[in-house]
């Protein structure tokens, strides 16, 4: 009896997350000699969305091999920063990943995107600092095209703005380009940098009225310097793709430190396919500790939605 077709298609989705270029068509063809030899109904239009993912990926790459900006993704999600030249990406890079990058005091310290990744109790986010966007950069001033290329090839962007008066007319305009010019959507975050200075207090205020709150854009202030607001800053970034740990407690063991890291919406059922697969006919419920529980291991069932935190016992010998 083959796998629930829709069952199949969120366990082909997790394993192709994060993955790019070669490592993901290869997997997507290892996935579609895991289907069922059907060509027709559920299972042949599941076949078909394979294989035009395996065409898209083997197209961008294609693609990407060409594109001077490009960062292969690695970690849980992508997040990239984006900003006008010296607001301070280079700095928070270094502060939240340890990535050693050139830092100064003046425009276009960063000439290619690099990248560090933030590390989240065993989970992992690659955060890519992009050189300052300029006004024109959909016409491809100062390398726009190449740059909004790699902005939509993100899963989230997070905004920088430096807390100055006289920064705010390029972070408008950088803002406008990437979210009006270029018509680029994607899940945003907005940090205001270098809060040591003075007047940055006015500043941040007109600031988070013209993006932040509800619905808009949920935003944090720092300063490298000082080493202040850095948690909130990758506080803010865990959130913008709404991904979840949860923890494993094997049975009679301590909880491992390595968490899976499920998308939004994640359950218990998806919980055990990133574990074993294999596992999942014989577990019909778990126990849950943690915020998704009324109480310490509650038992629920396999479509029980778990929340970051979590701490799962399966009944699996």
């Amino acid at each position: 009896m083959p796998m629930p077709h829709e069952e199949m298609r969120r366990l082909i989705k997790r394993r192709i997350t994060g993955l790019e270029g070669t490592e993901r068509v290869k997997v997507l063809r290892e996935c579609l000699e895991m289907l069922p030899g059907y060509y027709q109904g559920p299972y042949g239009e599941l076949r078909k969305w394979v294989l035009d993912l395996i065409n898209q990926a083997t197209l961008r790459r294609t693609v990407q091999h060409h594109e001077p900006y490009f960062i292969p993704k690695e970690g849980a999600s992508q997040v990239v920063l984006v900003g006008p030249p010296n607001a301070g990406k280079s700095s928070l890079l270094k502060a939240l990943t340890g990535r050693q990058v050139a830092v100064g005091d003046y425009p276009f310290t960063t000439l290619r995107p690099v990248a560090g990744m933030v590390k989240f109790g065993g989970a992992t986010v690659q955060l890519v600092d992009l050189p300052g966007l300029l006004d024109g950069a959909v016409d491809g001033k100062g390398g726009g095209r190449s740059l909004l290329g790699a902005i939509r090839m993100a899963d989230a962007v997070l905004f920088v703005a430096p807390l100055l008066s006289e920064g705010m007319r390029e972070f408008h305009l950088v803002y406008e380009e990437v979210t009006i010019e270029a018509g680029i959507d994607l899940k945003s975050g907005l940090v205001g940098t270098k809060c040591d200075l003075d007047g940055s207090e006015t500043v941040w205020a007109d600031l988070t009225a013209a993006y932040a709150g509800p619905p808009d854009m949920p935003a944090v202030l720092c300063s490298v310097a000082r080493g202040e607001g850095l948690e909130e800053v990758r506080e803010l970034i865990w959130r913008l793709y709404g991904l979840k740990r949860v923890y494993c407690r094997p049975k009679g063991k301590p909880v491992s430190p390595d968490p899976v890291v499920l998308s939004p919406g994640g359950t218990v059922r998806d919980f055990v396919a990133a574990l074993n697969r294999a596992w999942l006919p014989a577990v019909q419920g778990a126990r849950v500790s943690g915020p998704s529980s009324r109480f310490d291991r509650q038992s629920v069932g396999l479509d029980h939605i778990l929340a970051d935190g979590d701490v799962v016992e399966l009944p699996v010998r």
